[in-house]
C-alpha cells in the first residue's frame, strides 16, 4: 500500500520534469526550524545526493531549539546549510524547492524563495490551512502522520532508487518523530513504529538521539518556575506565564506546556510568553478531547480588534503553537 504511494510520488516528480540535469535543489523547513524539519531536511538532502544532484538546506541553524543536533552535525553538513540571503542569490528558474514539515508560506524559512521558482514540492503532515502555498507543483499531505520525519523515511524505504542512508541522517530522523511524538506516545499507529524500526536497522544510536533533548540546568529552572506559577481553570486545564523576555522564549514556553501535562487530571495547558521582539508566543497542549488548536486558531482571528499579526503552527490534534505581533502590549 505505502509502496504504491511513494511509487506513484516519485512518478510524479519525474512526469513533472521537477529534476532535471543540472538542476540545483533547495530544501527548507519552517522558520526556527525543529528536530523534525532539520532531519526531514537530511533525508530528502540524502536523496537528491544519490541522485547525484547538487542540494543545500536553508535554515537558520542558530535557533536554539537544533542547537545540540547541528552541533553533531555541523562538521559533515556545514557547507550543506545555507542562508535564507545565500539561497536568494543562488536560486534560479531550474531549482526546485522542497518545503518539509510545513505548507504555509509564511511561514517558511524564506517566503521570498518561493517566489523565485515554479518548482515546488511539498511533504507535510499538518492540516491544510487558507495559507498554503498555492503554486505548489507537487504537493504530499499526510496528516495522520506523525511528523514530516516519519513520511520522508517511508519515501526512503520505498524509494525506487536504493537509498544508502547515513547513521547521522537516520538519527535526525528518528530524532524528528520522537520529538512529534513526544517519545512515542502522542500520535503514534503502525507506520510509525515501522519508520523506527527502519532507521533503528541503519543504525541509530538512542543514547545519543536522546542528548538532543536535553535541558541545560537554567532552562530547566525556568520550565520549573512556569509549572509552579500555573492555575487550573475548569479543574484540567493549566494555564502559566513565562515572565522573562529571552530568544527561546517560545522553547521555554513548548516545554513547560508539555511539563504540565504530566500533571495528573491535566488534560490540555496553555503557556504564554513574551519575546524579546515584543512578541507574544503561546505554546498549546492537550492529551484529551479539547482540540488545543481550534481555541488557538479563534485567537487568531480575533486580530481584527486589536493591532496584531498571528500565525499558528499544528503538530497534530492536541498540539499547537502560536505567535502573535502585539505592539501595544
Amino acid at each position: 500500500y505505502r509502496k504504491d504511494i511513494w511509487s506513484k510520488f516519485v512518478k510524479a516528480v519525474k512526469e513533472y520534469e521537477l529534476i532535471k540535469e543540472n538542476d540545483k535543489i533547495m530544501i527548507m523547513g519552517h522558520t526556527n526550524p525543529d528536530i523534525d524539519a532539520i532531519g526531514s531536511a537530511l533525508g530528502i538532502y540524502r536523496i537528491a545526493k544519490t541522485l547525484e544532484k547538487e542540494a543545500k538546506i536553508v535554515a537558520n541553524v542558530e535557533t536554539p531549539s537544533i542547537k545540540d543536533l547541528y552541533e553533531s552535525i555541523k562538521d559533515q553538513y556545514q557547507e550543506v546549510f545555507i542562508s535564507s540571503e545565500t539561497a536568494l542569490a543562488q536560486v534560479d528558474s531550474g531549482t526546485l524547492i522542497i518545503v518539509v514539515d510545513t505548507h504555509k508560506k509564511t511561514y517558511v524559512e524564506s517566503p521570498e524563495l518561493l517566489t523565485k521558482t515554479n518548482k515546488i514540492v511539498i511533504i507535510d503532515h499538518h492540516r491544510r490551512s487558507a495559507d498554503f502555498i498555492e503554486n505548489a507543483t507537487l504537493m504530499f499531505q499526510e496528516v495522520y502522520a506523525s511528523s514530516a520525519a516519519e513520511l520522508v523515511t517511508e519515501l526512503l524505504q520505498y524509494a525506487t532508487q536504493k537509498v544508502d542512508l547515513k547513521t547521522i541522517e537516520a538519527e535526525s530522523l528518528y530524532a524528528g518523530i520522537m520529538m512529534d511524538t513526544k517519545n512515542f506516545t502522542f500520535k503514534t499507529g503502525v507506520r510509525t513504529f515501522e519508520a523506527a524500526a527502519y532507521l533503528r536497522r541503519c543504525g541509530v544510536d538512542i543514547i545519543r538521539v536522546k542528548k538532543w533533548f536535553q535541558s541545560d540546568l537554567e532552562s530547566f529552572n525556568k520550565i520549573a518556575d512556569i509549572v509552579k506559577r500555573a492555575e487550573i481553570v475548569n479543574d484540567t486545564i493549566a494555564i502559566s506565564i513565562n515572565k522573562e523576555k529571552t530568544k527561546d522564549a517560545s522553547i521555554v514556553c513548548a516545554k513547560a506546556a508539555d511539563e504540565l501535562l504530566t500533571i495528573s487530571d491535566i488534560t490540555a495547558s496553555f503557556v504564554l510568553g513574551y519575546m524579546e521582539d515584543k512578541r507574544i508566543c503561546i505554546s498549546g497542549r492537550s492529551i484529551g478531547d479539547i482540540n488545543v488548536q481550534v481555541i488557538l486558531e479563534k485567537l487568531r482571528r480575533r486580530r481584527t480588534y486589536y493591532p496584531c499579526r498571528s500565525t499558528s503552527r499544528r503538530n497534530d490534534n492536541g498540539r499547537s503553537k502560536t505567535r502573535t505581533n502585539n505592539k501595544n502590549k
